[in-house]
């Protein structure tokens, strides 16, 4: 198992699970909006771009205002965490720690295989 420790690596993970894994991709093939994923401890803004099951790009660095779904991230180490099983999605969210500031539950959960 990989220990992750930075965002970077679990940016990277995400692509590769969109890449690697035919269920996430048949899961997203119908998806084809954008994704902003913001840090609130650092206010670092990470941009998904998903292309149905065509592609994903993912743009660090870089927010989008017109993104059709919004996450709030409490800290990078939230995001960091998560990859590393050491939180679960359901009791971050629950707990306040990710936050949908746009869209709705059902794209989470949609996006769940591939992020967390």
């Amino acid at each position: 198992m990989v220990d992750f420790k930075e965002v970077k690596e679990c940016l990277e993970e995400i692509k590769n699970r969109y890449n690697s894994d035919e269920k996430v991709r048949k899961k997203l093939a119908k998806f084809n909006d954008s994704i902003q994923m913001k840090f609130l401890d650092t206010e670092r803004k990470v941009l998904i771009l998903i292309n149905k099951d065509e592609g994903i790009e993912i743009k660090d660095n870089t927010g989008d205002d017109t993104a059709r779904v919004k996450i709030d991230f409490a800290g990078e180490y939230i995001m960091i965490d998560l990859f590393n099983k050491e939180l679960g999605a359901v009791k971050a969210y629950s707990d306040g720690k990710i936050k949908i500031v746009e869209g709705n539950i059902r794209s989470l959960m949609k996006l769940r295989s591939l992020m967390f």
